[in-house]
């Protein structure tokens, strides 16, 4: 029991969950909405089935809250921006192909460095820089044909949602290390539903409509598998050495970028794409090198 519970503590245990999860989060988002009409009851729906899969893992940590005014008040902004974050996301990932959003997603990582820099004054490091000019140069690549930037509203959404996602975290990455883990990854999946419910004036018979839909399946597995994910990611960041895990997360890119074309038949430039994720988890460690 000793060992079972050494080896569920170490950043390789985590870390390895965490892009299996990630990688069967993304491939069943997709099948989850992609005929949806109701983006904000999908995402509903995704939020709170997340919130459930992290509960679960509540009695595995000891419990802990700190309440302060000043770390409610911080609170309460993260989950605005988690709350439009998710909403933009579900919107994106519908129009987009799965291996273009997973590419997309990684320009949170140059916000997080440009905030750490404007905001908290960190000192400007080469490395870092150069780390975030390569994911950022992986999606003008991604988006250049012949001469020109192919970019839609929906792609513009998706760098919105990287955005607010790296707002939302940079809120509360204090107040997290403060809680019980799964508790508060818990609050951040279900008040962002809640929010959405109260403000789309969404009711009971349109999440059951939706849930009940032929992609019932997917909407489970997706929701559920979430809070785990979001759990097991931060899990192996605190354990480990971010300069190591960081990147080993972010092959996630490249296999979610290689299953996409064959459960999605995403097969257009994939070479070009595989390319690109390789630049982003180049990038991502350069970001995180000290």
């Amino acid at each position: 029991m000793e060992l079972l519970t050494w080896f569920v503590n170490t950043w390789q245990f985590n870390a390895v969950i965490a892009i299996i999860c990630s990688v069967f989060y993304v491939q069943t988002y997709k099948l989850a909405i992609r005929n949806t009409r109701r983006e904000a009851t999908a995402t509903i729906i995704l939020e709170a089935l997340g919130a459930l899969g992290a509960l679960l893992f509540v009695p595995l940590f000891t419990f802990r809250f700190s309440v302060t005014p000043k770390i409610l008040l911080l609170f309460v902004f993260a989950n605005i921006f988690y709350t439009l974050n998710d909403r933009l996301k579900t919107i994106s990932r519908k129009h987009l192909d799965v291996s273009v959003f997973s590419i997309i997603d990684q320009l949170y990582n140059v916000f997080l460095i440009l905030y750490g820099v404007v905001l908290f004054h960190n000192p400007i490091i080469l490395t870092k820089f150069i780390g975030g000019a390569l994911i950022i140069f992986g999606n003008i690549l991604l988006f250049y044909h012949k001469g020109k930037l192919a970019i839609d509203k929906y792609v513009l959404l998706s760098i919105l949602a990287a955005l607010l996602l790296a707002t939302a975290l940079i809120i509360d990455v204090d107040i997290s290390r403060q809680s019980n883990l799964p508790f508060y990854v818990m609050l951040t999946l279900i008040i962002p539903a809640i929010i959405n419910f109260v403000s789309t004036r969404c009711s009971i018979t349109n999440i059951l409509e939706e849930f009940n839909s032929k992609n019932k399946r997917y909407f489970i597995i997706c929701g559920l598998i979430s809070g785990p994910m979001i759990i097991c990611t931060i899990r192996s960041l605190q354990l480990g050495q971010v300069a190591f895990v960081a990147p080993l997360l972010a092959t996630s890119v490249i296999l979610n970028v290689l299953i996409a074309s064959a459960v999605h038949k995403e097969n257009k430039q994939l070479l070009k794409k595989i390319a690109i994720a390789l630049v982003i988890i180049i990038g991502v460690y350069l970001t995180v090198s000290p």
